[in-house]
């Protein structure tokens, strides 16, 4: 079990085979096999083994072991079977080298279906020790989640996530009715929830754009409802990632990106959903490292890989790789990748190519986009453009030139205007742009500075959304939210709400002498200290310790949003009656106008 059957790789590579109910056959969807894949799913949590996806391994579950372990390049094959033992369920567990079948551990487990989740944590804990060299000794301690209160729960849920795989609405929807059973007995079922979450993020994804927004809407509300319970689910990580990707909130996407791959860095599924996200995040390298490694642990892969994967080599501009992986996603109708792929065809001077890949993007876009209408002159490059959230400018100028490219080498239409926010504002568009170290804006014909309080950042992030609801954390920030989690001590508030009153004290003698300048200083130490004050205060103005990341983030936000729409008040009372009528605040904030008002915002 040294390092030298593991030939040039970091970790071992554990293939799972089917686990199967007695004389099962072997592509029964059974409970045997639901239990199997729950354990797949909890050793991709870990860095130091690589797990086969389950898709691939059910590809050869009729082989023998060492010819499965041969296809599938694993280092170690695991294999289980339901058992009766005297009339009592048992799960016989097994690991054997994968070169010749050598027996390294077997196991006869006691089912014990009122802890099921109990019998998978077994599993993986054996596995760790197994791999004690590679694998940390808290595996047990960090696979263990909120678990399916009971055995019908966990059929439910385990069915529930095998019809989401299919990626049909009607799945979906079916899908969604099983984690409502759950739910209707336990409604804090962090499983259950972000079943519903991931159920809606598919239709989402899967490009059902004329219910973008609103579908959008439920996946982000219930993933952080369910992550709120247990926030270890790498896929609802994803789920906010990808939405916050396509509000250009990239720092926040990043953050939740970056914890997805932390939770399961070996999920082959997981993976390949990360590869466009990370293009977009302007990583590349990382999204052609992540594809690699999800075609490794998933050699029998659907082809829809492969689009993913021509994307980073696109944005790098390998236009031969780009090109060569495309072509082998038959049938896969991604609706974007065929416009990138006659790109990188373009750039070759294949023109042949480019058309029969442009010809593609037309037909889907007509399809999802326009629903059977024919799009205007450059409609379709004008979507292209603003649909993608890229985060580096450059990436976004790959594609312009390469639309131009195409125009001036095939005939195609010529490419329309994107829209931008940067251009003139029409009279009844009010505006608010940061202006050195403060913000301007225009409202209802009138013109205000405001200061630079966190307070308005917030607001331009709701302003520029509105009817968005933004969760408190991702306002907070992830990172912001997690700092100061201990409480100040009594004599710690003391001085701080003694130094408040000085500094408010302070203030008005300046604002009266109209020393501009020091009000405006003190008054950012006054708002810094304020806050301070509120984050280590709970209800009554009692110390807590601030353990909870969205209360904290609530309390927060909810202040600092309210502390600047009374600023505001200051110089516009007719703006600040607005923000009070529209700006909800609270674990989701939102700027619902009270009557139709277009803003134009630069940050």
């Amino acid at each position: 079990m040294g390092a030298e059957n593991h030939g040039s790789r970091a970790a071992p590579m554990i293939a799972v085979l089917p686990f199967r109910g007695h004389g099962e056959p072997p592509g029964d969807a059974s409970f045997p096999r639901l239990v199997g894949e729950a354990l797949v799913g909890e050793l991709t949590r870990f860095g130091g083994i690589e797990v086969i996806a389950a898709q691939s391994a059910a590809a050869v579950a009729d082989l023998p072991e060492t010819e499965a372990a041969r296809r599938l390049g694993a280092d170690y094959v695991l294999t289980g079977r339901l058992l009766s033992v005297g009339g009592a369920p048992r799960l016989g567990v097994a690991l054997v080298v994968g070169a010749d079948a050598t027996p390294v551990w077997h196991e006869t487990l006691e089912l014990r279906m009122d802890d099921l989740p109990g019998v998978i944590d077994e599993v993986t804990a054996r596995l760790a020790a197994t791999f004690s060299a590679r694998v940390f000794g808290d595996v047990v301690r960090r696979s263990r989640r909120r678990s399916p209160e009971t055995l019908e729960d966990f059929e439910l849920i385990a069915r529930g996530v095998a019809l989401l795989k299919t990626g049909t609405r009607e799945a979906d929807e079916e899908a969604r009715g099983l984690f409502r059973q759950v739910l209707e007995r336990d409604p804090d079922s962090a499983p259950a929830l972000g079943g519903m979450a991931l159920s809606w993020f598919n239709e989402w994804s899967c490009d059902f754009w004329e219910e973008f927004e609103d579908i959008g809407r439920r996946a982000y509300g219930l993933a952080h409802r369910a992550l709120a319970l247990d926030d270890r689910d790498p896929w609802l990580h994803l789920v906010l990632g990808r939405i916050l990707l396509y509000r250009r909130e990239f720092a926040a996407a990043a953050w939740y990106i970056d914890r997805a791959l932390a939770l399961a860095p070996n999920d082959a599924e997981l993976l390949i959903e990360l590869v466009p996200a990370e293009v977009y995040l302007g990583r590349p390298e990382m999204a052609q490292a992540h594809a690699e490694k999800a075609m490794r642990l998933n050699p029998y892969h659907p082809n829809y890989y492969y689009a993913y994967a021509a994307f980073p080599s696109f944005v790098m501009r390998e236009f031969e790789a780009a090109l060569a992986i495309a072509e082998r996603a038959a049938g896969v109708m991604i609706i974007d990748i065929p416009a990138f792929t006659a790109i990188a065809s373009a750039h070759l001077g294949r023109w042949g190519k480019a058309r029969h890949f442009l010809a593609l993007f037309e037909t889907e876009f007509r399809r999802r986009i326009t629903q059977g209408r024919d799009p205007a002159p450059g409609e379709a490059f004008d979507w292209l453009i603003a649909y993608n959230p890229f985060r580096r400018q450059q990436d976004i100028d790959l594609v312009v030139e390469g639309l131009g490219i195409l125009h001036s080498g095939s005939g195609g239409p010529q490419p329309g205007v994107v829209p931008s926010t940067a251009s003139g504002v029409t009279p009844s568009t009010q505006v608010l742009r940061r202006d050195g170290d403060g913000w301007r804006v225009h409202f209802n014909g009138e013109v205000m500075t405001l200061p630079d309080l966190k307070g308005m950042h917030d607001l331009a992030r709701l302003l520029a959304r509105p009817g968005e609801e933004f969760h408190c954390l991702d306002l907070a920030g992830r990172g912001e939210a997690a700092r100061g989690d201990t409480m100040l001590d009594e004599r710690g508030r003391l001085e701080v709400k003694q130094r408040i009153r000085d500094l408010q004290e302070a203030l008005a003698e300046a604002e009266d002498m109209n020393d501009l300048g020091r009000a405006e200083q003190l008054r950012s130490e006054l708002d810094r200290l304020v806050e301070e004050l509120s984050r280590a205060l709970g209800v009554g103005g009692r110390g807590r310790r601030m353990g909870d990341l969205a209360e904290r983030a609530r309390s927060t936000v909810t202040w600092r949003i309210r502390h600047a729409i009374r600023r505001i008040g200051k110089t516009h009372p007719g703006f600040q009656r607005h923000l009070e009528n529209s700006v909800r605040t609270g674990t989701f904030c939102r700027y619902q106008p009270e009557r139709p008002c277009r803003w134009d915002v630069a940050t």
